[in-house]
């Protein structure tokens, strides 16, 4: 070394130091390890989750266990979780399906059918554990989410199509939009039963495209036939300028500064506020079925025919992200209640609940209607999901997977045996109880 030229000695010191830092930017071998440990734990908690959702319906109590062990590993995993949710949530929702299941119906836990024909619109007011569903069968009904099996409140009957409903502010009324008989207002508190006649507040018989009340006030905004937006209440009735005549699907009065969006069948969104009116031209103009603004208003979801959903920045009015993966038209978009979470309802019959802020991660699928799923709605604690669909069938869908694990728990009265352990799991797994001994 010491008969090594001065800059000789200075690069080979160099050259030492570099490898250094690079042999201590490498992962040790027990890192190594522990990643091979992440992957093959997670191909096994895809494989056991796949197994379960195949394995037959009348092997319930073992199609819930492995489920259930699927997510126990899954939750243990320090993985990421970019795809391995989806796979668990399907089989912890149908294992959770095939536990107490009405064979002689096809019914089961969190599915009821009220409506004799399709369910065309779901809504929430302000008591989180009720929610209003119309259908095209001229009825609207009053359920409680605590007690989805029990027979609904019937509020207004009619014999015509309807084709959204509203609920006012103050949680009093119920504005239904019917197809060629205008708008009907009713009470969510009065009952009615067989034979009687439905109680009206009032009527508006001008025929509308679409409607929708005011936030905080008692007064509402439909689009009438001709196109014209007129804003009403009990004692007001003023029509509002309008320049975007296309037909409109869907209408939004935003909270904060009562600003109005219109989605209609050319694609264009009409923006109309007290200064200006314009039109938010979105590529690749498709109709617009449904529109949802953020809790925090910052953000506005456009669900489209041509099956994508559309995220936009209300502050510069750019698109921040186009949401594809549906096969057929997007009927309905909401957020959850920390806006984390976009639903999109389709005509392909699924649900998918999307990560706002992360493309990279799959979408859950709840895709248990037989048909067309019309509408679909956040419940405001945002732990289930409660949809409406063609096939006359309301679901309530509990989206918190612990919350499906221990209802396995609670319905299934043993564990795996070892030789199911050995069979689905394997001997490099040591063995351990699914369901141990607690209160769920």
């Amino acid at each position: 070394m010491k008969n090594l030229p001065i800059v000789s000695f200075a690069l080979f010191l160099l050259l030492s130091h570099s490898i250094c830092a690079q042999d201590q930017n490498q992962p040790s071998i027990q890192e190594l390890q522990s990643q091979i440990e992440i992957l093959r734990t997670t191909e096994l908690i895809q494989s056991m989750s796949q197994r379960s959702e195949i394995m037959p319906s009348y092997h319930h109590d073992l199609k819930a266990l492995i489920a259930r062990q699927a997510y126990n590993f899954w939750i243990q995993n320090k993985g990421e979780k970019y795809v391995s949710h989806k796979n668990v949530y399907a089989a912890l929702y149908y294992a959770n399906k095939y536990l107490e299941y009405d064979s002689l119906n096809f019914e089961s836990y969190n599915q009821v059918m009220a409506h004799n024909e399709a369910v065309v619109s779901l809504k929430f007011g302000k008591d989180p554990k009720v929610f209003y569903s119309a259908g095209s069968d001229g009825k609207v009904l009053k359920w409680n989410l605590d007690d989805i099996k029990g027979i609904p409140t019937l509020l207004y009957q009619g014999d015509h199509l309807i084709r959204s409903i509203d609920v006012s502010f103050d949680d009093q009324m119920i504005m239904i939009t019917t197809k060629n008989q205008g708008l009907i207002f009713v009470s969510t508190s009065e009952r009615i039963n067989m034979g009687e006649i439905t109680p009206v507040i009032s009527r508006d018989n001008e025929e509308v495209q679409s409607a929708v009340f005011f936030p905080n006030e008692y007064k509402y905004l439909a689009v009438n036939k001709q196109g014209e937006i007129r804003i009403k209440a009990f004692n007001t009735d003023s029509v509002y300028r309008r320049k975007n005549k296309q037909q409109v699907n869907t209408v939004l009065v935003q909270e904060d500064n009562q600003n109005i969006y219109l989605g209609g069948k050319s694609g264009k969104l009409e923006i109309i506020t007290d200064k200006l009116d314009s039109a938010y031209l979105i590529p690749e103009l498709f109709a617009i079925n449904a529109l949802a603004i953020s809790s925090d208003k910052k953000l506005l979801a456009v669900g489209r025919e041509k099956g994508d959903a559309i995220i936009i920045d209300l502050t510069t009015h750019q698109i921040v992200r186009t949401i594809s993966g549906h096969q057929s038209a997007v009927t309905d978009v909401d957020f959850n209640q920390n806006d984390q979470l976009l639903l999109t309802a389709s005509r392909d019959g699924t649900t998918r609940i999307w990560d706002i802020n992360n493309s990279r991660i799959m979408p859950l699928i709840l895709d248990d209607h037989e048909d067309w799923v019309f509408t679909a709605k956040f419940t405001p604690t945002g732990d289930k999901v409660v949809t409406g669909s063609k096939d006359k069938n309301i679901r309530v869908w509990t989206i918190d997977y612990q919350q499906l694990a221990d209802r396995i728990c609670r319905l299934v009265d043993r564990n795996l045996t070892l030789e199911e352990w050995n069979e689905y799991i394997g001997d490099s797994f040591p063995y351990e109880e699914t369901c141990p001994v607690q209160e769920y």
